[in-house]
C-alpha cells in the first residue's frame, strides 16, 4: 500500500465511523445501545440526541470530503481530534467515567491515534513537495 493512502483510509473510516454513530444515537433515543447504555423518552433528550446526531452526520460529510482529497484537507483530521474528539472524551468523563470507560477508550485508541498518525503522515507527503 502506498503511503499515501493512509490519509485517505484514516478519513474515510472516520466517516464511516461518524455515520455509524449518528444511526446509535437515533436509535437511543427508542432503547439503550451497547454503545450508549442509555435512553429516554423524555423530550429533551430526544432532542439532544438528534441534534448530536445532525452533527454526527455533518462530520461523517466533511470526513468524506476530506478523503477526496486528504494531503490538503489534512486539517480536518486534527478539527476532528480537538475539539470534536477530545469534546466527546470530556464529556464522557463528566458524565460517567465508569460507565462510559470502554468508549473513551475506544475514543482514543480507535479515533485519535488513526487520526493523528493520518494527519502526520499527511503533513510528511506535503512537507516533502515543497521545493524551497
Amino acid at each position: 500500500m502506498k503511503l499515501k493512502m493512509i490519509p485517505k483510509l484514516v478519513c474515510i473510516y472516520g466517516s464511516l465511523l461518524d455515520g455509524f454513530m449518528g444511526i446509535i444515537m437515533i436509535l437511543t433515543t427508542m432503547a439503550p445501545t451497547i454503545i450508549i447504555p442509555y435512553s429516554s423518552n423524555a423530550m429533551n433528550y430526544q432532542y439532544i440526541m438528534g441534534v448530536a446526531a445532525s452533527l454526527m452526520f455533518g462530520w461523517t460529510v466533511l470526513l468524506y470530503w476530506a478523503s477526496l482529497d486528504p494531503i490538503a484537507r489534512r486539517d480536518v483530521m486534527l478539527l476532528t481530534i480537538f475539539p470534536v474528539v477530545l469534546g466527546l472524551i470530556l464529556t464522557e468523563i463528566l458524565i460517567d467515567p465508569l460507565k462510559l470507560f470502554s468508549i473513551w477508550l475506544y475514543q482514543i485508541i480507535g479515533c485519535i491515534i488513526p487520526l493523528i498518525i493520518g494527519y502526520v503522515i499527511a503533513l510528511k507527503i506535503e512537507r516533502s513537495k515543497v521545493v524551497v
